[in-house]
């Protein structure tokens, strides 16, 4: 129970609000100044206006890095959640660094990731007093905040080394090495928690600080890393919701033409989404259930190097919306469930 109560103060808002991952993108507003006479500043309006690359030919889209290759992302995202009456804010800002180690025979890629920074903004209900609205603010460039115990799970990410593999395809399939950053968690209480309540810890550290993060920044690549001559391709989901909807969404990319910037061919890549509600028809009889309304929309933009295919300015907006209700027929009980969640994300290649 210490250690439950310990993570509700840590966040407010659990991770996996999200339903769905849609491409990753950013705004590039926030990419770094030059020096003078240096490379310019990337920026989508400034690529748009950049020379048409020569060679434009393409065989494929993937994540084609190279070993050695060094690299440092900032990753922010901001949810705005309202359930009924109750609102929840959260922003995270991350800023890690990641070397590519190894370049494995299928294509996948192994590499050393390390959490440079973070900051946490968070703003909601509390959970143990109704009524009453809470605010954590954690800042790791902050002595105080890397002193404080009640920080202990933020703090025991910076610096910390793991290593993760990632697809030709843009996909975080393992985040490895997470024992010593869940043993700092856990402190003196790590040999007595239970083994099973310490794998689920190690899982929500793997999602929340790595997994979902680092996700933000890969492109969504073709089926393959085939690109066809229009250079669009889908990705479909099939996504279970509170285990009675089924959301089905598409996103739609679009690649725009090949522009030569900064020494790069890039171009930039667009995103829509669509999604489809379903209610399945084999519902037990005595549950009388009503969708009054269900919305799933957004839209991305990002630079990539379609050489390297490194993702280099990213943003995405994405809106979720449902009405529902619930009545199991046997005992009168109701439930009703009114959400709408608003997510923004921006990512930039700092270097």
């Amino acid at each position: 129970m210490e250690l439950m109560n310990a993570r509700k103060k840590g966040s407010l808002i659990l991770c996996g609000l999200m339903l769905f991952t849609l491409l990753s993108c950013f705004e590039g507003k926030n990419g770094s100044s030059s020096p003078e006479n240096g490379p310019s500043a990337w920026s989508f309006e400034a690529v748009e206006k950049s020379p048409l690359a020569k060679d434009q030919a393409m065989k494929g889209f993937v994540y084609a890095p190279k070993e050695g290759d060094t690299s440092q992302y900032k990753v922010t995202q901001f949810n705005t959640v309202n359930r009924g009456k109750l609102s929840l804010e959260q922003e995270i800002t991350q800023v890690y660094t990641k070397v590519i180690k190894k370049i494995n025979a299928d294509g996948s890629i192994e590499m050393g990731i390390r959490i440079d920074s973070m900051i946490v903004n968070e703003k909601g209900p509390n959970p143990q007093k109704m009524g009453e609205i809470i605010t954590l603010r954690y800042n790791s460039a902050k002595a105080a905040d890397r002193n404080n115990k009640e920080y202990v799970q933020y703090n025991s990410v910076i610096g910390a080394q793991v290593t993760a593999n990632v697809s030709r395809l843009g996909k975080v399939e393992e985040v490895l090495g997470l024992n010593t950053i869940v043993n700092q968690m856990l402190g003196a209480r790590k040999d007595s928690i239970p083994e099973k309540m310490k794998e689920q810890l190690m899982q929500q550290v793997k999602a929340q600080f790595f997994q979902l993060p680092m996700q933000q920044e890969y492109q969504t690549f073709p089926d393959k890393g085939d690109l066809n001559k229009t250079k669009t391709w889908t990705k479909v989901d099939v996504i279970p919701v509170s285990g009675i909807l089924t959301v089905t969404n598409s996103v739609a990319y679009t690649m725009g033409a090949i522009h030569e910037f900064n020494g790069r061919k890039v171009a930039i890549v667009k995103a829509v989404l669509t999604a489809k509600t379903e209610i399945p028809k084999n519902l037990p009889e005595f549950i009388e259930f009503s969708l009054n309304k269900s919305k799933f929309e957004g839209t991305g933009s990002s630079i990539v190097d379609i050489v390297t295919g490194e993702t280099i300015l990213k943003k995405n907006d994405v809106l979720t919306e449902m009405d529902a209700k619930i009545k199991d027929a046997r005992n009168g009980e109701k439930q009703e469930v009114q959400q709408q969640i608003k997510t923004v994300v921006s990512v930039t290649l700092i270097r």
